[in-house]
């Protein structure tokens, strides 16, 4: 799971949230548009959305109302440059905890990263060392034992835990008797195991 998701089709505004939020500790994935944050929500979910309505490929209105549906515990702050007040009012209503303007004083890097830090507190540090999954699978395993880590869809089963369908394999959660080297499979967001030891 990831902290934040921001979609947002200017590049500059992109990057400067990404670099703001991720410097202060947060997980943060950025999208251009609502078909790549569509892509991203199949893989992971995220607790914050940061979302522009004026996207170039479709609304971000579709969006935030498939948020609301789908994504149960996601607050989502409209971030737009629209400053209408029935917008404002309209988003508030249906679900939004936040609508900053662009070019506001909320908008600035330390009122916003202010407000993010009131709806999601200080970031977690989680490190997992380790091997993507993926990568380990490719180098060290054969490819018929490989589809014993897929589910029907060919694809690593999401994180019973938060969704995530990114895992390492780590060795450092169990002691190491060489020539025998035992690693366990965990998701790379949270720290959940995935059912199976490495061996």
């Amino acid at each position: 799971m990831k902290d934040i998701l921001i979609v947002e089709d200017g590049r500059q505004e992109r990057e400067r949230l990404h670099k703001l939020f991720q410097d202060a500790g947060y997980s943060v994935v950025a999208c251009e548009g609502v078909n790549e944050a569509e892509d991203c929500l199949k893989r992971e979910r995220c607790r914050l959305a940061v979302l522009d309505i004026g996207l170039n490929d479709r609304s971000g209105s579709y969006l935030f109302n498939s948020l609301i549906k789908s994504q149960d515990g996601c607050q989502i702050i409209i971030f737009t440059g629209n400053p209408s007040v029935h917008l404002k009012q309209r988003f508030l209503e249906g679900g939004a905890v936040d609508y900053i303007v662009k070019a506001s004083p909320q908008a600035k890097n330390e009122s916003f990263l202010s407000r993010v830090r009131e709806l999601l507190g200080e970031p977690t540090k989680l490190a997992v060392l380790g091997i993507p999954l993926e990568q380990f699978l490719n180098s060290c395993v054969s490819e018929s034992s490989r589809e014993l880590f897929l589910d029907a869809d060919g694809e690593f089963p999401p994180c019973s835990n938060c969704g995530s369908r990114r895992y390492v394999v780590t060795f450092s959660q169990k002691p190491q008797m060489p020539p025998e080297v035992e690693g366990v499979c965990v998701c790379e967001s949270c720290g959940s195991p995935l059912d199976g030891d490495i061996k």
